[in-house]
């Protein structure tokens, strides 16, 4: 995982053009960047995630060589989608609110183009941490049952070539403060170039005018992807995504049972067939059977060809 550019790793879904349009090039293309390396400034990169889940998640991934992507609208966390789309209007609100009338008009059509942008190249997700034993990771998923948590090599996990569909790594950003100034800054970096654009002229025709903004908005997007509330900073998110437009052509979705019903996810595996994923350590939550729990999980991984070592938690927790 790059920290001057984790986009670099994988596909840029957000790059392709809305069906609906012709293709045309972005001029903003590249302002994202700008401030996506800033999450990384003065920040070490893991080199291990972990990814929290049910004994049931485990037979599956590891059983079956597969990671599952959720698709990010249907998510425990209700705001997933809306949160981002919150903030960046939020930033253009406050950015437009000394400019001209027609500049407010401006940025309250941008807003509403974010908004299409984000339903259009819908994040498809896989969560891991920076930290394996997080107690509040444990009470999600150790409800009446026994939760598991799986090491992943991060760079390994990058290499999604031999893979049926490509993905980028990033971090999560949870603070409120830091989303505003990092979308704020993006707002006038795209604003500047666009006044530059506009030259001497004054005023776009519709037709451009609508490009610039579509163009803006897949900007944006590409960076409130990474946002999310701070009521969820303890989980130290990292999370593999890649984009519905990326993949609809070519994965189907599935569907499993979930909390809100029936959801869809898509499976990542290998392009010839079952391929090992890149696991470093299993390890058993709190259980007062842990150690037996962690007795089967060895016999369970060797099972599926893992020789890996595993650990149990220690973390007190009733249930």
């Amino acid at each position: 995982m790059e920290d001057a550019s984790p986009d670099e790793k994988g596909s840029e879904g957000l790059e392709q053009q809305p069906a609906e349009l012709p293709p045309f090039v972005n001029v903003f293309d590249g302002l994202a960047e700008i401030q996506i390396k800033r999450i990384y400034e003065n920040v070490v990169i893991p080199t291990s995630l972990f990814h929290y889940t049910s004994a049931q998640g485990l037979i599956g991934i590891l059983g079956e060589h597969k990671l599952w992507f959720s698709d990010a609208a249907f998510m425990n966390d209700g705001s997933e989608v809306v949160y981002g789309v919150e903030v960046a209007a939020y930033a253009i609100r406050e950015f437009v609110e000394d400019k001209t009338d027609a500049e407010k008009n401006a940025g309250s059509y941008l807003i509403d183009q974010i908004a299409d942008a984000m339903r259009h190249y819908q994040p498809i997700i896989f969560c891991m941490s920076a930290r394996n034993n997080l107690l509040n990771q444990w009470r999600d998923y150790g409800k009446d049952v026994v939760p598991y948590c799986i090491e992943f090599n991060a760079a390994e996990l990058e290499n999604w070539q031999s893979r049926n569909f490509p993905h980028f790594l990033t971090k999560i950003v949870y603070d409120a403060h830091f989303q505003k100034d990092l979308t704020i800054s993006l707002v006038k970096n795209i604003y500047d170039r666009a006044i530059t654009i506009k030259g001497e002229r004054e005023a776009f025709d519709e037709e451009e005018a609508k490009r610039l903004a579509i163009g803006a908005a897949m900007e944006i997007a590409k960076l409130i992807t990474r946002f999310k509330n701070w009521a969820f900073e303890a989980e130290e998110e990292y999370r593999a995504v890649c984009y519905r437009p990326d993949i609809e052509a070519t994965v189907s979705p599935k569907y499993r049972a979930s909390s809100l019903g029936v959801v869809p996810y898509y499976e990542w595996v290998g392009k010839d067939g079952p391929l090992p994923l890149p696991v470093l350590s299993v390890t058993v939550g709190p259980s007062p059977y842990a150690t037996v729990s962690d007795l089967a999980l060895k016999q369970f991984l060797a099972d599926q060809g893992y020789d890996v070592p595993t650990y149990y938690s220690k973390i007190p927790i009733r249930r």
